[in-house]
């Protein structure tokens, strides 16, 4: 089950999710559970994503 704010990493294509409506399940990338990311580590990784809208 996700939360809202989480974020995860997958250990093998190194894709990043960042969790904005929670819900039931896992989340899953090639072929493997996504990993959970220390909220230390999310500031990093989320400050670097592209936002919708921009160009």
């Amino acid at each position: 089950m996700t939360k809202e704010s989480q974020v995860f990493k997958c250990t093998v294509c190194g894709t990043i999710v960042a969790v904005i409506a929670g819900g039931k399940g896992d989340l899953v990338c090639c072929d493997q559970k996504m990993v959970e990311v220390t909220p230390s580590d999310a500031k990093k990784l989320i400050h670097g994503m592209v936002r919708p809208g921009t160009p």
